[in-house]
């Protein structure tokens, strides 16, 4: 069911963020949670099983409100029925990769590790 996690590129922020995740593919749409994130990816934890290799967009439901396109690469078991994803962005823009890079930043001073 998982493929293996990759190596982590970077420092990961803790913070839980909703998301809306689609599938353009099938038209879904859901909610899940992004455990954390990093300038590469991030591990979201969803109710729904999402296929490693399957690219979903993800939109965060408050500021600063980024839409990001990303594939899957693993999936665990996580709690009860939910599921731990491994996301990496994919065609990040130069000024979300800006944005997000600020964000983190911002984010990382405001919360101690």
């Amino acid at each position: 069911m998982a493929d293996q996690e990759p190596a982590d590129e970077g420092l990961r922020l803790r913070k839980f963020i909703d998301v809306i995740v689609e599938d353009k593919v099938s038209f879904t749409l859901f909610r899940a949670s992004i455990a954390d994130i990093s300038a590469s990816g991030m591990r979201v934890i969803s109710e729904q099983y999402l296929p490693t290799r399957t690219v979903y967009t993800f939109t965060f439901k408050r500021a600063p409100f980024f839409v990001f396109r990303g594939e899957v690469r693993w999936v665990r078991a996580f709690e009860r029925d939910t599921f731990a994803v491994g996301v990496r962005f994919l065609d990040l823009s130069e000024a979300d990769q800006g944005r997000l890079q600020q964000f983190l930043e911002i984010e990382r001073q405001r919360v101690p590790s």
